[in-house]
Order: structure tokens, then C-alpha cells, then sequence
């Protein structure tokens, strides 16, 4: 069994409300700058990133995970990128005692997509959970991660087609990914069997 869950929301995202109000061209007014639509812009905001975050494998928002998974080999494929650190790696041994791996005997290889969790030595027979963050570091220090102009694009144009197009209509294209946001993510995907 591998699977892999969000155990902690992204508190923050890679676009900021002042820049989108700039990409929608809305007239603000006050201090700070508001706009009568800005909670409708924040949820697209976050809806643009979660499609973005869907299509790629991506982790776009730092947000936290589990995962549970056999070695394979010598690793644990997480199934996203970038993985910033590693909370912890436990398991269930037989006599269903719950064991801590010894964070001395595996590394993080964020040169693979998805991320990649190494163990020096023999690694568990045991099914293991792997508690991690993962996501591009942006306002963080170190900024090991920034997130990638192309992504910030697509979130940006795919901000402005759903702000566009927000009521029902009977054409459904006007509900699909901008051709051009999909080719400036297509280089960012995890797993495309290269």
C-alpha cells in the first residue's frame, strides 16, 4: 500500500493578493489596497495553485504530509517535489510497538521528481510512515526553493481565465486550463515516464 495525504494545510500561497490584484487590473481603493471581489480573488488564487499542484505532482504551497510505503530498493519514492525535511520515519514492528528510524541512516535526494528518500545500510522489511514537508520556499531563509517563474505565470493566467469566466456558461472550454498555462507547467510535472 503507498499512499500519500496533506496532514497540514498551506497557510500561505505563491501569489500574493496585491499581485493578482495587478494581473486582473482591478482599481483599488484605500490603505492597504482593497477591491470588493478580493475574497473571491484569494479563493481563486488558491483554487489556480491546487489545479497547478494536480496536474504538476508538485507541492507549489509548503504544506506537510504522511506517506506509508515499503523500500523499494533502497528508497521511497514521496510522490512530490520538493521535499524540504523530514519529520520523522517510523514503523510497526512485530510485536506492534511503534519504532523511530534513526534520522542518521536516511537522506533526502531532491535531484529525482518525485523526491526521493535514501537509507544508508539495510532498510526496514516493514511497511513505513514517512512525516515530511514538502513545497518552494519563497519568504523562507534559506530560500532553497523558489518557486519557478513559469509556475507563478500559470497560476497568474489561470487566476484571470477563472475570474473571467466565474458564471455558468454552456461553452465548457472556458473551464479548461489556458493552453498556455499548461505549457508553462508541462516542464514541471513529476513522474511524465522520462
Amino acid at each position: 500500500m503507498n499512499y500519500l495525504i496533506k496532514t497540514v494545510q498551506p497557510v500561505s500561497e505563491p501569489v500574493s493578493l496585491a499581485e493578482a490584484q495587478l494581473h486582473l487590473r482591478l482599481d483599488t481603493e484605500g490603505s492597504p489596497p482593497s477591491h470588493p471581489d478580493d475574497t473571491l480573488v484569494q479563493t481563486l488564487i488558491s483554487a489556480s495553485r491546487e489545479n497547478a499542484e494536480q496536474y504538476t505532482g508538485v507541492t507549489i504551497a509548503p504544506a506537510s504530509y504522511e506517506m506509508q510505503s515499503f523500500v523499494d530498493k533502497d528508497y521511497i519514492k514521496l510522490q512530490t517535489f520538493p521535499v524540504n525535511s523530514i519529520e520523522s520515519v517510523t514503523y510497526v514492528d512485530n510485536d506492534d510497538v511503534t519504532q523511530t528510524v534513526a534520522a542518521n541512516t536516511y537522506e533526502i535526494n531532491n535531484y529525482f521528481r518525485p523526491a526521493r528518500l535514501y537509507f544508508k545500510g539495510s532498510a526496514s522489511n516493514f511497511e513505513l510512515t514517512v512525516r515530511f514537508s514538502a513545497g518552494y520556499t519563497d519568504g523562507q531563509s534559506p530560500n532553497t526553493f523558489p518557486t519557478p517563474a513559469g509556475v507563478k505565470a500559470a497560476i497568474l493566467l489561470m487566476l484571470g481565465n477563472l475570474y473571467e469566466n466565474r458564471e455558468t456558461v454552456s461553452n465548457m472550454q472556458s473551464y479548461e486550463r489556458p493552453q498556455s498555462a499548461t505549457y508553462l507547467l508541462t516542464p514541471h510535472r513529476v513522474n511524465m515516464g522520462l
